[in-house]
């Protein structure tokens, strides 16, 4: 069986090159603690790896330091930023120091997010806004705060992070919710700024492997693998190779798009996937 090479760099095959040689990139939720990246961190990893210098942005510091440390260890450029992007000011001065910092800004990943307290009857109103703060305005805040960065320098990419909870039920309430509204915010942004040359695009992640999403230990893995058309377990990787097309040049005539990173989970029915996760349950119940 060959090696799962989860920790490389770009994950399923080497990650290094030049496509964004030059180019500074803003991640959102960038932090990570141990070997198994999430989403933002591996994102941040990747886009280095391919010549661009990122800005590692979490709310706390030694993540966003520990990617940065790992960056750096694969010889790539990167500054750790630790701010609450849910605060409009601390969006605001965490974007310009890495403008000023970087000497540009070309694109814009909103990756940090939250999941929230589960469904609507088991969410307070506290615990429901604490998901949109975060999901939703900040990820405004901070694209809105890069924008006369981006337009300084001829246009840009803006690539927000939903996710399959926007588009199917899973009881998740505020989240799914919350990335529905992430995913109409960025049609509108890109209608908005189109005449400025910024291209604004929206990711929607399936069930990865990741540190927010493993669980249920290796019977989880298993049905990860069995709810999509592809039977192939996802992770981080998988979404850092789209986010790196949407941010370069490559992806210069598309905007506004809403693109499923999913294998095809959302494209099928329950019934229609049932004969291929049941004598997998079988198996595991026996």
């Amino acid at each position: 069986m060959p090696r799962e090479r989860t920790f490389d760099v770009g994950g399923h095959t080497d990650g290094h090159g030049t496509r964004l040689l030059g180019k500074a990139v803003l991640v959102t939720g960038a932090g990570s603690a141990g070997g198994l990246p999430g989403t933002g961190a591996a994102t941040a990893m990747l886009l280095a790896a391919q010549g661009a210098t990122v800005g590692i942005l979490d709310i706390d510091a030694d993540r966003a330091d520990h990617t940065r440390k790992r960056i750096e260890g694969s010889g790539g450029r990167a500054l750790a930023l630790a701010a609450d992007i849910t605060d409009e000011a601390s969006a605001r001065d965490a974007v310009d120091e890495f403008a000023d910092r970087a000497e540009r800004l070309d694109v814009v990943v909103n990756n940090a997010g939250i999941s929230g307290e589960g469904g609507v009857m088991g969410s307070s109103r506290a615990g429901w806004d604490q998901v949109f703060a975060l999901n939703v305005t900040a990820a405004m805040q901070v694209a809105r705060a890069a924008h006369p960065h981006l337009v300084r320098g001829g246009g840009g990419s803006v690539v927000n992070i939903s996710s399959i909870a926007a588009l199917r039920g899973f009881g998740s309430g505020a989240y799914g919710a919350s990335k529905g509204a992430l995913q109409s915010l960025t049609t509108d942004l890109a209608y908005t700024w189109g005449p400025d040359h910024i291209r604004v695009n929206c990711l929607v992640p399936g069930h990865l492997h990741t540190p927010i999403g493993d669980h249920g230990g290796e019977e989880g893995r298993l049905l990860r693998r069995s709810a999509n058309l592809l039977g192939i377990e996802g992770t981080a990787w998988d979404l850092a190779w789209a986010v790196l097309f949407l941010a370069g040049e490559e992806s210069r005539w598309i905007t506004g798009t809403v693109l499923p990173v999913d294998a095809g989970t959302t494209t099928a029915t329950v019934l229609g996937m049932l004969p291929r996760v049941a004598p997998h349950r079988k198996d595991t119940d026996e």
